[in-house]
């Protein structure tokens, strides 16, 4: 499942881009809600991706409940909007940069547990230091206790989250595939 906290920067960097950035976006979604009642239903979401994706029937299910945040299994427009920019890569450096310093609070070029907490909380939720927690197990890659714009760009950068939960593989694990995809070349940090 899309973890928490790469959907709260889907969203924020939702929020920078321009009217132009996210026009055809919004035209999908309107095409894609057929009956016209604000949200795009599993069956809604396979046809409109049908000709206009790669995706099986199987992963577009897994992207819905990936990133349904209300459980509902529909999209309302954010969550598609999020799922676009996933999809479609538009997380560009700038726009990294500026949900980076969303959740960077204290302005010193990284993300600390309480303020990925604190932003975390923004959305309704009442404890999150566990899904804090697990967030750093996952995004820290040199487990110095802090994120920097280097690991949270990594984890934006990253497209498999979506389907797998990352919470099956192992520390360990994650990060021997992180530096193996850093080295090899297929995780480009910042020459996209």
């Amino acid at each position: 499942m899309m973890n928490r906290f790469k959907r709260k920067a889907l969203r924020v960097i939702a929020d920078f881009l321009s009217v132009e950035e996210v026009g055809d976006i919004k035209e999908m979604f309107k095409k894609m809600d057929t009956n016209k009642d604000g949200v795009v239903s599993i069956e809604e979401l396979k046809v409109g991706l049908r000709n206009q994706s790669q995706l099986a029937e199987p992963e577009v299910q897994l992207l819905i409940q990936a990133v349904d945040t209300n459980g509902k299994g529909t999209l309302d427009y954010n969550e598609f909007l999020a799922v676009s920019l996933h999809l479609q890569r538009m997380a560009h450096d700038e726009h990294l940069r500026k949900a980076f310093s969303y959740f960077d609070k204290d302005v010193n070029d990284y993300i600390k547990p309480e303020e990925l907490q604190d932003a975390l909380m923004e959305d309704g939720a009442v404890d999150c230091t566990n899904v804090a927690n697990d967030i750093f197990q996952e995004v820290d890659i040199d487990k110095d206790g802090k994120i920097s714009y280097v690991e949270f760009a990594a984890m934006m950068k990253t497209g498999t989250d979506w389907r797998k939960a990352s919470r099956h593989y192992s520390r360990g694990r994650f990060k021997s595939l992180s530096i193996k995809l850093m080295k090899d070349g297929s995780l480009n940090l910042g020459n996209e």
